[in-house]
């Protein structure tokens, strides 16, 4: 099993953001830096099981609140539409290590 932690504290823009999913993912040069581009790469990426947790959401900008929303769905469906992923929300003092919807 693989598990697979999104740290986004210190994340400040959306280049930053993108760049941090290229380095964890090991995503290609070719890789888009936008979300649409991110689904395309990691889709089909994981053939076994992963876990993918996502840690200090909550201290992205306000201001790239859209992007977070966009990203939030992008792992809700990527955990939906394959039975090799569960995602995980950890949050300050927050855990919600139950599998499922996000």
């Amino acid at each position: 099993m693989n598990h697979i932690t999104l740290d986004f504290d210190g994340i400040k823009t959306h280049w930053t953001l993108h760049e941090y999913f290229k380095e964890v993912f090991h995503l290609p040069d070719y890789y888009g830096h936008n979300m649409d581009g991110l689904w395309d790469c990691l889709d089909c990426s994981f053939e076994c099981p992963t876990t993918i947790v996502l840690k200090n959401i909550e201290k992205i900008p306000s201001e790239m609140s859209e992007a977070v929303e966009i990203m939030l769905e992008l792992f809700d469906d990527l955990q939906r539409e394959n039975e090799n992923v569960t995602i995980q929300i950890k949050s300050g003092d927050i855990d919600d290590s139950s599998p499922g919807p996000l």
